[in-house]
């Protein structure tokens, strides 16, 4: 993670702006995917990425393994499928599922469901319809 007074490592700032092209030349240079993310408002690279709702980073970091199911930092943090909800990002979420996130549990809930809670929430209802579908079918089995 960050050190000290500094929040993000730089392929999270990166990813946190959506610049591609500096996260692939940090990740060259060993850059760690999977950092923890700061202790307050922290997210992974792949957290900060979804959020923002850039998929060309979303999809560079999940290419390098970045942890899908990252656990979101200790105060005001998301996963990165919880942050792409709460944020209205469509497309980030769908690409998120597909990589395997929603079914881990956070606060003792899965994901998809504080996902789908938050997306309401900021009134991102075409979000909280695709985690209402993929309920319906993790749920059902299938």
């Amino acid at each position: 993670p960050a050190k000290g007074r500094v929040t993000r490592t730089a392929l999270q700032k990166a990813a946190e702006l959506g610049d591609h092209e500096m996260v692939r030349f940090l990740i060259r240079l060993n850059a760690d995917v999977n950092a923890a993310p700061a202790h307050r408002k922290g997210g992974t690279a792949l957290q900060l990425a979804a959020r923002g709702g850039y998929l060309q980073t979303v999809s560079i970091l999940l290419s390098f393994k970045a942890d899908v199911d990252a656990s979101a930092s200790k105060i005001l943090g998301r996963t990165a499928l919880e942050g792409a909800a709460e944020y209205g990002r469509l497309d980030t979420v769908r690409m998120l599922l597909n990589a395997g996130a929603g079914t881990s549990r956070v606060y003792d809930k899965p994901q998809f469901e504080r996902g789908k809670d938050l997306a309401r929430e900021n009134g991102h209802f075409d979000v909280a319809e695709l985690l209402e579908d993929f309920q319906t079918q993790y749920e059902g089995g299938g």
